[in-house]
């Protein structure tokens, strides 16, 4: 199948998910993501505001200002993404598409740890497919060699193999409620010395 066909099945079986479900699907992603070294040693995390039946990763986030993390969200700006900090989910508003965003200012991306990223479907090779403006492939491609990416999506999404083009990005972790996959092991390589 092309990129549009599988958003358009994707994007269906997660729109027509029981709301109950996706409450305890997402809870067990978030255990397994707070779980992964690649979260607990980060200090800046940069979240998402789940959109269209995306994994609801918020009570993680709260749970992340608790711990004394940094939490960042993203605001569109043109074609790209930039990632603003926030102390509380209140200081997120309706933005590009009603997408709730920060009101805070961006911060330098590379001062982020690690970076939670939907996705419509991955496949085992760390490659997704997005819901088709590019914002993420655009912010992906941007992150240094110490900085890391878990792509974050309910079993169903995740594929053998995607259609790929020349701008597609990788993840590092896959995380979906059944299964974690690290198709790289760059992660590793990338730690900061300190």
């Amino acid at each position: 199948m092309d990129k549009e066909s599988i958003r358009k099945v994707m994007k269906k079986k997660r729109g027509e998910m029981d709301p109950a479900l996706r409450k305890v699907l997402s809870r067990k992603i978030c255990e397994k993501i707070a779980c992964r070294p690649e979260y607990k040693e980060a200090a800046k995390v940069a979240f998402y505001y789940p959109w269209k039946g995306e994994v609801e990763l918020l009570n993680l986030a709260i749970q992340a200002l608790k711990e004394g993390k940094g939490v960042f969200f993203p605001k569109v700006a043109g074609e790209k993404l930039i990632f603003c900090p926030v102390k509380t989910l209140r200081e997120l508003s309706p933005g590009y598409k009603g997408i709730p965003e920060p009101i805070s200012s961006p911060v330098d991306q590379r001062g982020i740890d690690l970076f939670l990223v939907p996705g419509v479907a991955f496949d085992w090779e760390g490659y997704r497919l997005g819901m088709g403006g590019g914002f993420y492939d655009r912010a992906l491609g941007a992150l240094k060699q110490y900085q890391a990416s878990i792509g974050v999506a309910y079993n169903f999404q995740l594929l053998e193999s995607l259609p790929r083009s020349w701008w597609d990005r990788k993840v590092d972790v896959i995380v979906t409620e059944n299964t974690i996959i690290t198709p790289s092991t760059s992660w590793n390589l990338k730690r900061r010395v300190q």
